[in-house]
């Protein structure tokens, strides 16, 4: 039977260093030099859904805030998130918290994880203009500012300059670049590959626009390709965020709805990983959110095919299998195959076992499963 292999980045194919490098440097930036958050309390960000570190560095700083203004409440703040980093700094007198906890609150679809927690009511002790500066527009860099600080230590000031057509706001090189470690060696590639396999790339990570697309990259960080040319991927066609992005202007409709568990990615990274093309797989599962229907393009797929996706996370799990049920619906025969990789990490391990998923530690004990 012929496989399709859809892979995630971080924590599959990268052990993403350099994002949470970043995140610690945004939180010291605009809390303190030297306050650190535990990675307990990442992973337990990840565990609730929360997989991005634009949502959960925003969550981080308002965490802490709200701990602060509770305990000395502050009159008179700035709306500016950075105005107000500088006031809470300058006016504080309560110890830091040594213990940050995000508050319940329930995700919304199409919602980003730090909007909804906005939307919520969350962290009521900071005042409304100010939250929502913090908290809302975590994917514009030009609106905000914590995201502004992020990609800019994520890319390294020159290349963010580069990319988005804005001055640095400091000095820094790719976290990125240099925190980031490949999670596939040579060998197993050559594995995962064997017997003709094809595959794509199926992440939540910024990148540019489809490869056939003729307008200019600018806005478009190159993250994705990045760490593809970490492990040696570069060829392989990506379904990301920043691809999402592109068709959601051209069509003009929300990029956050189409991420996964949407079942739009994963019918798109499908259809991109047989075919090698990255717009006109994007365009085919646009006329299926349109009309719930799949159009002649997914007739190149193959009749009968297993769809394998390597996550370390449920909501690309879940993607897999709503596209497989809407594969199913229009007469192919698909065996969804679900993998989770953990690192060893116990709440991502708890996460795939609620749902049921097989998960190794590495993918050594992955490759020797599916063989």
């Amino acid at each position: 039977m012929e496989r399709i292999i859809l892979l995630d980045i971080d924590g599959v194919l990268v052990r993403p260093g350099g994002y949470r490098a970043a995140l610690r440097a945004v939180v010291e930036r605009f809390i303190q030099a030297g306050f650190q958050i535990t990675e307990d309390a990442l992973n337990g960000m990840e565990k609730r859904g929360i997989l991005s570190e634009w949502d959960m560095t925003p969550l981080t700083i308002a965490s802490c805030w709200e701990d602060i203004l509770s305990r000395q409440p502050m009159s008179g703040l700035p709306d500016s998130v950075s105005a107000a980093a500088e006031e809470i700094r300058r006016r504080r007198r309560v110890a830091l918290p040594a213990r940050l906890s995000i508050p319940a609150f329930k995700l919304e679809a199409g919602y980003y994880p730090a909007e909804a927690a906005f939307r919520a009511g969350c962290f009521p002790s900071i005042p409304e203009p100010l939250r929502k500066n913090l908290l809302t527009f975590t994917r514009n860099v030009q609106k905000s500012e914590v995201t502004r600080a992020f990609q800019n230590f994520t890319l390294g000031s020159a290349t963010f300059e580069e990319t988005y057509r804005l001055p640095a706001d400091f000095e820094t090189e790719s976290l990125l670049q240099k925190h980031d470690r490949p999670a596939l060696a040579s060998a197993e590639r050559a594995t995962l590959f064997q017997n003709g396999n094809r595959a794509a790339i199926f992440t939540s990570r910024p990148s540019r626009p489809p490869r056939e697309a003729e307008e200019t990259a600018t806005g478009y960080a190159p993250e994705t390709e990045l760490a593809l040319e970490l492990v040696g991927l570069a060829e392989l066609p990506i379904t990301a965020f920043g691809k999402l992005e592109y068709i959601a202007a051209q069509r003009q409709i929300d990029a956050a709805a189409l991420l996964k568990p949407s079942p739009f990615q994963a019918l798109a990274a499908t259809l991109s990983a047989w075919t090698g093309k990255e717009l006109p797989a994007l365009s085919a599962a646009y006329e299926w959110l349109r009309s719930g229907k799949l159009n002649l393009q997914f007739n190149a797929l193959p009749k009968s095919f297993e769809l394998l996706v390597v996550e370390d996370n449920i909501s690309g799990v879940r993607s897999v299998q709503a596209a497989g049920k809407i594969l199913r619906q229009a007469g192919f025969d698909v065996a969804i195959r679900a993998l989770g990789l953990t690192d060893g990490v116990p709440e991502k391990a708890a996460a795939f076992d609620a749902e049921e998923t097989p998960h190794f530690e590495n993918w050594a004990a992955l490759l020797a499963f599916i063989k």
